[in-house]
């Protein structure tokens, strides 16, 4: 474990299951260095210009880039800004070209250079090895700054979606993929907060009264109906079930092995007074 009492904290990560509190621990935490005048940032799921993960961007070869560019000359001027060279490939934000372009890309290009989101639309490889330096290019910055990072849910469950339910990579895989990102980030001396919810079903059962329909339909056909789901015959929610659960015991076993300080804090009950409690004293002897 690195020893936080003589290195200052730059980076705070929380994780759980959906529904488990994550976004409400995070911005707690960011009040928390707010109140104690200590610069920080956070970053929550979804966000487009995440600094370690990737939102909403394409991994495209040049050379079908280069083809897209001719067929759409008239439109490629929204593109080019967001677009940066990855060796023989190209890495387009797209959803934020979309964005900056006020809905001017065509949906026909849109949909074309989405079939290369990184996190659907490459493979198992190339997508660790963009993760990888990713990581690496995000500690390099962060090592410069003085400020702290709150990043939520990018370091376990979006690896998880993407190599268990989404490529059926296995445990081994995504156990090592994982382990070898904190490996990379353990000298920004992380703090890792996991949420753990002890019945994953009641959880669920909770968060869906909360959520939309299509947030439900979604998740339900992303961990039951790709690569994973199939090949264990999951259907429908149960089968969502099964994976998170599945999913959570990995993580656990994780956090087993990182090389550095984590927390799991029990949230079954939501008792936010003492969870947040607890997450304060933490965070106030790293400070």
């Amino acid at each position: 474990m690195a020893n936080l009492s003589s290195t200052k904290t730059k980076l705070v990560i929380v994780e759980g299951i959906p529904g488990s509190g994550k976004s409400t621990l995070s911005r707690y935490i960011h009040d928390i260095l707010n109140m104690h005048k200590i610069e920080s940032e956070l970053f929550l799921e979804g966000n487009l210009r995440h600094p370690a993960d990737y939102e909403s961007v394409a991994c495209m070869p040049n050379q079908e880039l280069d083809k897209l560019r001719s067929i759409y000359f008239d439109v490629f001027h929204y593109i080019d800004p967001f677009i940066s060279l990855n060796g023989n490939d190209s890495l387009i934000a797209y959803a934020l070209a979309q964005q900056s372009a006020q809905n001017g890309i065509p949906s026909s290009l849109y949909e074309e250079i989405q079939r290369y989101e990184i996190y659907d639309g490459v493979s198992i490889e190339k997508y660790c090895e963009l993760m990888i330096k990713r990581w690496g290019s995000f500690v390099k910055d962060q090592r410069e700054k003085e400020n702290m990072m709150i990043l939520e849910c990018c370091f376990l469950q979006n690896p998880g979606c993407a190599l268990l339910a989404r490529h059926n990579a296995g445990n081994d895989r995504f156990i090592q993929h994982v382990l070898q990102i904190g490996e990379q980030i353990q000298e920004l001396n992380p703090i890792l907060f996991y949420l753990k919810q002890s019945n994953v079903r009641e959880t669920i059962e909770r968060v869906k009264t909360m959520r939309s329909q299509e947030w439900l339909d979604f998740v339900i056909w992303y961990h039951t109906e790709q690569d994973y789901g199939k090949k264990r015959g999951l259907h429908g929610y149960e089968g969502y079930i099964k994976f998170l659960e599945h999913r959570r015991e990995l993580e656990l076993h994780i956090i087993e092995q990182l090389p550095f300080q984590s927390f799991i804090i029990d949230n079954s009950d939501y008792d936010w007074e003492n969870q947040q409690q607890i997450v304060s004293n933490i965070i106030m002897k790293h400070l």
